[in-house]
């Protein structure tokens, strides 16, 4: 295969030549592509006000500021109730049963010389024991990773990368710090398993280790320790025991020192043999050195990758990440705490015949608060007055409340909420009976970014509940879903936590997106959120706006968000991400909420969500 990292060999000698550990200071990877143009409207639209699609559609009156009244008929599914990824490990919330076999987990740690400085580059002052650099910090996560109870269930090994061919030639991490003392063993040998996989590892795993005594030897053959694993593994397989590999490595050097045999195709070759590989990467110093690609793609073909199969794209070889999508999708960890959560995120996982446990994943509700939500589902003015129960707002803020506040589920998933456009004050925006009434217009900014009221927390359900009303709380002029989206993306990357999972619910009726705000593009910022292992889950009201091609819209974003109905059958990649395959297609693959049953679509999205693991 052709690797994805060649440079040409006169620029690797020179750059090789002038840095002590032989790491790499090349420039980051370039941004990803624009994917293809995606779907057909059921409708030609002629102009848009006030957010509201106007125009004529076959089978319609000709639209009026409240868009259109009659409903187009449509044969379409009842409403989902599940959009279960077929491309993801199967649901359940303990690994295997009373009979499994504890596997396999062989824990490739990163020996080389770049792991002596502290995460984000510097030279650790914290003598003697220097507990801040790569290196202690990494041993003191993996003794705590495979002490008991954990090595009870699970069958740690440890292989240290290269192997120290003794005589002196590697050296201590105080020599390296103190005296600046370079390593002379032979470039690019193998790594050495000095632990096999056994039960009950932890404490042999711990006496081996040791920052001071255990040495760092020169240049990275991460391919080659990759190799050394996969042909342990090989030959020392059992039926029906799972194998994985974890490798904890700082990304530094290896397309220097080391580029053969390539690190990808190794991982890769490791998903052929069954074996998932999961990276563990300090992310700092490295990170502007074209790390994060580098270690995004070993996680995308180790089958690990944040949200995988959604920032990983399927080659003739196996998986890669998608190209240029710079935001971690392995374990990424820039201090000692982020790198215990890494590997707790792991020894979550692999138990044999116990809970899965899991950081509380965040999920973030963006509700569509633009001025079409003062309809009924299905398109009519409501006539409840004066609370207008019936209307999409009042529907969405009571169906959120309901699901943030009820049955104990915001302490097992951290709600937060997102309003969009956003509210700029000064009485721009309008309240809900002043739409239904039309005694005024909203007057905001056309296209404005989103707020986030509520950041994803645990316990936010009164939060939430007090600081949305359906009466109070202002709907707005235009339909930002693409800047919306984009706003989520932000506060989720840059607050990601190493092993929490992260969620986008998009609550929207669809209306009038590609009139009054078509850029950014909705769906490549829902494949710019996958491909940074965020998924989205689409939630439409289906009523009148099915006939301004909201349908395909939202199929398209559901596709992107790898959350669509029956994904495999119905979603196909183009581009930069996924997208629904029928462009014309008028089945939801959405969830589709029609009338009175929001609070049931979104606790079935909750529930999905906490099928793979027990927060804890």
């Amino acid at each position: 295969m052709t690797s994805r990292y060649c440079r040409p060999m006169a620029l690797l000698a020179l750059l090789a030549a002038c840095s002590d550990d032989g790491r790499d200071t090349a420039a980051t990877a370039t941004q990803p592509s624009s994917a293809p143009a995606t779907m057909t409207d059921a409708v030609t639209m002629t102009g848009a006000t006030d957010g509201e699609p106007t125009g004529t559609t076959a089978g319609t009156t000709t639209g009026t500021t409240d868009g259109p009244t009659t409903v187009p008929t449509t044969t379409v599914d009842p409403p989902v109730t599940s959009t279960t990824d077929a491309t993801t490990e199967p649901p359940g919330t303990t690994t295997g049963g009373v009979d499994c076999l504890p596997p396999d987990a062989l824990i490739l740690l990163d020996r080389t010389q770049s792991m002596h400085r502290t995460p984000n580059g510097a030279t650790p002052v914290d003598a003697p024991g220097y507990a801040s650099s790569k290196w202690a910090l990494a041993i003191s996560a993996i003794e705590t990773l495979t002490a008991a109870p954990q090595d009870d269930t699970v069958r740690f090994g440890l292989e240290l990368w290269p192997r120290d061919p003794g005589g002196g030639a590697c050296v201590t991490l105080a020599e390296r710090i103190e005296q600046n003392k370079m390593a002379t063993n032979p470039m690019c040998e193998a790594g050495e398993v000095v632990i096999g996989p056994e039960l009950g590892n932890g404490a042999t795993i711990a006496g081996t280790l040791d920052p001071a005594t255990t040495l760092l030897c020169n240049t990275t053959p991460t391919g080659q320790a990759l190799i050394t694993a996969g042909e342990y593994l090989a030959a020392n397989k059992e039926p029906e025991r799972e194998q994985y590999a974890i490798l904890v490595t700082d990304g530094a050097d290896w397309d220097f020192s080391c580029p053969e045999p390539s690190p990808l195709a190794a991982v890769q070759d490791l998903a052929e043999q069954g074996i998932k590989t999961f990276i563990v990467g300090f992310n700092g110093e490295e990170a502007a050195m074209g790390a994060t690609e580098y270690l995004n793609d070993l996680a995308c073909a180790g089958r690990t990758a944040k949200g995988f199969p959604g920032p990983c794209v399927p080659t003739a070889d196996g998986f890669v990440a998608v190209e240029g999508a710079n935001i971690p999708v392995y374990l990424q960890a820039d201090n000692a705490d982020e790198l215990g959560a890494a590997l707790k995120s792991v020894a979550g996982q692999l138990c044999c015949g116990c809970d899965k446990t899991c950081d509380a994943p965040e999920v973030l509700f963006a509700l569509d608060r633009t001025l079409s939500m003062h309809r009924t589902p299905d398109g009519e003015t409501p006539v409840d007055a004066p609370n207008y129960a019936s209307s999409k707002w009042a529907q969405a803020i009571g169906a959120i409340e309901q699901v943030v506040g009820g049955n104990g589920l915001d302490t097992d998933l951290r709600f937060g909420l997102e309003l969009w456009p956003r509210d700029p004050g000064g009485g721009l925006c309008i309240t809900l009976a002043e739409r239904i009434l039309d005694t005024k217009q909203a007057m905001n900014p056309s296209c404005q970014d989103a707020e986030i009221l509520v950041p994803p927390a645990l316990a936010a359900g009164p939060t939430i509940a007090a600081a949305v009303d359906p009466l109070t709380t202002l709907i707005c002029n235009t339909t930002p879903t693409g800047t919306a989206l984009e706003t989520a993306s932000t506060w989720l990357v840059d607050n990601a936590v190493p092993g929490r999972e992260q969620y986008v619910v998009l609550v929207t009726d669809g209306a009038d997106w590609d009139l009054s705000c078509p850029d950014p593009s909705p769906l490549l910022v829902t494949q710019k959120l996958a491909a940074a292992g965020i998924r989205t889950y689409v939630v439409g009201f289906f009523g009148a706006e099915a006939q301004a091609g909201a349908v395909q819209f939202l199929n398209d974003v559901a596709c992107a968000g790898q959350t669509a109905k029956d994904f495999d059958a119905n979603c196909a990649q183009m581009g930069s991400g996924y997208q629904a395959k029928d462009p014309n297609g008028v089945v939801p693959l959405y969830l589709q909420a029609g009338n009175g049953e929001l609070p049931q679509t979104l606790t079935t999205v909750a529930d999905e969500i906490l099928q793979y693991c027990i927060p804890g």
